[in-house]
């Protein structure tokens, strides 16, 4: 079997898959046990696989890590794959799914553990924060920056796209995310990220848009 990239985006995994299964197992054994302890024999035994697999499938623990980290940026930044940004109001119902995809993600239980696992391990393994900027931070970065760019370029925002990209995140997030990661604050219900997204569509509409 072909080797993927440790650093590429993945395809969604066969539930009850041998990917899957790893990918499973491993985030359990990490969030036991933390980066550096994290063993492959130990991966293999809970995922019913041998490490023959696991290296076959990701390459390392470092591979391992990436696709989880590549899997879930890949939901957040789907629908601004292929935004309509024919007219502001086409533009606003874009810049809403794609606050409630980002926000669904980045509160998941599972994504909240695998970044306070990156930070816990800043120390004695900080290659898994560089896994994070290639897997997640950049891609997304990437996706969210020609979305406004081909806004910019339909005449609905005024602005440079990569500043736009930022602006949009940091309003969609504000200070909630690390209260978040601290445990001092409780994500946000469906409801509410669908709100929330709604009034920051409107907000940077109002800031950024022309017109």
């Amino acid at each position: 079997m072909k080797r993927r990239s440790p650093d590429s985006d993945c395809a969604p995994d066969e539930p009850g898959g041998t990917r899957a299964r790893i990918l499973n197992a491993a985030f359990e054994v990490l969030r036991a046990h933390g980066y550096s302890a994290t063993q492959t024999r130990e991966i293999a035994a809970r995922a019913k696989v041998s490490k023959r697999d696991i290296y076959s499938e990701f390459g390392s623990k470092d591979g391992i890590f990436a696709a989880l980290i590549a899997n879930r940026a890949e939901r957040m930044r789907r629908p601004a794959m292929d935004p309509d940004v024919g007219s502001r109001e086409a533009f606003s119902a874009t810049l809403r799914r794609v606050g409630v995809a980002v926000l669904e993600q980045l509160y998941d239980p599972a994504v909240i553990s695998m970044f306070r696992l990156a930070i816990a391990s800043a120390e004695d393994a900080p290659e898994l924060a560089g896994i994070m900027e290639r897997n997640a931070f950049q891609p997304n970065q990437r996706a969210m920056g020609e979305m406004m760019s081909g806004a910019i370029e339909a005449g609905v925002l005024i602005g440079e796209a990569s500043a736009l990209a930022v602006r949009f995140f940091a309003l969609l997030t504000g200070g909630a995310h690390v209260s978040i990661l601290l445990g001092i604050a409780a994500p946000p219900k469906p409801r509410e990220l669908a709100r929330h997204s709604a009034e920051v569509a409107d907000e940077f509409l109002r800031l950024h848009g022309r017109g």
